[in-house]
């Protein structure tokens, strides 16, 4: 009797390999879609954030008839009014001034989340004029913010506004770091966000490209105009 022996086939490394390929394309095209999506998720949940923090400013602009100063980001800690990075509004107690026009959004003085959905600290500059408080007299009817924001770096007319009286930054997915190379002059309308002056820029969401290696800008700028605040502050009998 004959016994035919029976060998189990296994696969070849090409086959191991064809199979690994195809698994790979298979995932990253789930993984491209899932990731744009995170993407907008963090974008619009901190584009709500940054409007949510506009209105706490209004709020703290009513009940103390002034703007908070920025928390400083860098310096020395020269007290609870005067200390970088703990969210909480810096000022001269003497003077009535801020110690300065742009840091940290403060978020412990407005009870506000700390970071944006990248788990970066806003950008938050307001006009000199709004944040004063005793022994200088505050704004009135006729005060006009000085900050304005503006369609690209150059700042050209038209521009979203000239009167702005506080700005509100988030950096974005790329916090700020340009991918262009070399930096400068690359990404102007980003790197016009965190210059500490008074020139802001706010536009739709652009990567860059062959057509157009500068164009990079995942920025979110959110703005107070002085109107829209008298009006509030007259709404509330707080002004004039």
């Amino acid at each position: 009797m004959r016994y035919k022996s029976h060998y189990l086939k296994g696969f070849t490394l090409i086959e191991m390999a064809v199979v690994l390929v195809i698994l790979a394309l298979l995932l990253g095209g789930l993984l491209l879609p899932l990731s744009a999506q995170l993407d907008q998720k963090n974008y619009t949940d901190t584009k709500r954030q940054l409007e949510s923090s506009m209105e706490a400013l209004m709020g703290y602009a009513i009940a103390n008839k002034h703007l908070p100063c920025p928390d400083k980001n860098a310096g020395a800690n020269n007290g609870p009014n005067d200390n970088p990075n703990d969210g909480i509004e810096d000022f001269d107690v003497v003077a009535g001034t801020c110690i300065t026009q742009e840091g940290n959004l403060p978020w412990a003085t407005l009870s506000l989340k700390d970071t944006d959905s990248w788990n970066q600290r806003l950008i938050y500059r307001a006009s000199a004029a709004f944040t004063v408080r005793a022994p200088i007299t505050t704004f009135g009817l006729a005060t006009n913010g000085v900050l304005r924001v503006c369609n690209e770096a150059a700042c050209n007319v038209p521009r979203l506004t000239d009167t702005a009286v506080a700005v509100i930054v988030s950096r974005g997915k790329n916090q700020g770091i340009c991918t262009t190379l070399p930096s400068p002059p690359a990404c102007a309308d980003e790197r016009e966000n965190d210059d500490a002056d008074n020139d802001f820029v706010s536009h739709e969401l652009r990567a860059s490209s062959v057509a157009s290696p500068n164009a990079e800008y995942d920025d979110v700028v959110v703005w107070l105009s002085s109107n829209i605040l008298v009006n509030r502050m007259v709404s509330a009998g707080q002004l004039p």
